[in-house]
């Protein structure tokens, strides 16, 4: 005779209680009957529940409380920075090809095409980001250390944060160096741009004596970033367009 273990009977009672909860949940939907409406109930009951969810950190973050989320101002026009700024006056033309290869790179990382799709310089990582290890040049240290006060001072066109069916992806343009990172699904890209090899750009590889330093200038932009998005004290609601 088969008998249940203990820890399978706790988790198909833990399952059950989250059936419960999700049936008497405000935002329950009814399961429909057809194939048909499957699709479309589908689409609504997970909007439902991200809404309720992103309605419970707001509230929460809006009450000074601390929350595992963070809202980052993706496309958000009420940023101080936004997307498309002219660039500053004065650059050199190293410094113009670098922040223009990190924006290249930036876009090919929110926005990556089919692998079956080819096309000249369609994978701009390949063609112009090589592996290197922060701990090889220390001037590749100085965007790592600085980062996260310039997200913090702002400026026009001082950050960038896209999104796209690649993930999620911050750009962080500095006086001399760019930084471009993707934090969704995973933090699994981070390339560094520096004026004196501004025709290419560098993916750190896993770097033991520096990951640190990495980690920590990492979860400093996202949450300087998340400052300006919804729940941030800097954040902004948008301005109406004038009818």
């Amino acid at each position: 005779m088969y008998h249940y273990s203990s820890v399978r009977r706790r988790s198909v009672e833990a399952r059950w209680a989250v059936r419960r909860r999700l049936r008497s949940a405000r935002w329950g939907l009814l399961k429909p009957r057809t194939r048909a409406a499957w699709a479309s109930w589908a689409d609504d009951l997970y909007n439902r529940r991200a809404d309720a969810i992103h309605d419970e950190v707001w509230r929460a973050q809006a009450a000074g409380e601390d929350t595992a989320m963070m809202v980052l101002p993706v496309g958000d026009p009420a940023m101080p920075f936004t997307e498309v700024a002219p660039e500053p006056v004065g650059l050199s033309e190293s410094a113009r090809r670098r922040r223009a290869l990190a924006e290249r790179v930036c876009d090919a990382l929110v926005n990556p095409l089919p692998a079956a799709m080819w096309h000249g310089e369609a994978d701009v990582i390949a063609l112009h980001v090589m592996p290197a290890r922060v701990g090889d040049d220390p001037e590749m240290l100085r965007p790592f250390s600085d980062a996260p006060g310039v997200v913090e001072r702002g400026g026009p066109g001082a950050l960038r944060v896209a999104s796209g069916s690649g993930g999620v992806v911050l750009r962080v343009h500095g006086p001399s160096w760019s930084l471009v990172f993707r934090v969704t699904p995973v933090v699994d890209v981070i390339a560094v741009f520096l004026d004196a090899s501004s025709r290419y750009g560098w993916r750190v590889e896993d770097d033991t004596d520096s990951r640190e330093l990495i980690q920590d200038a990492v979860t400093r932009v996202v949450e300087e970033a998340a400052r300006y998005g919804w729940g941030g004290d800097k954040y902004a609601p948008p301005v109406s367009p004038v009818a």
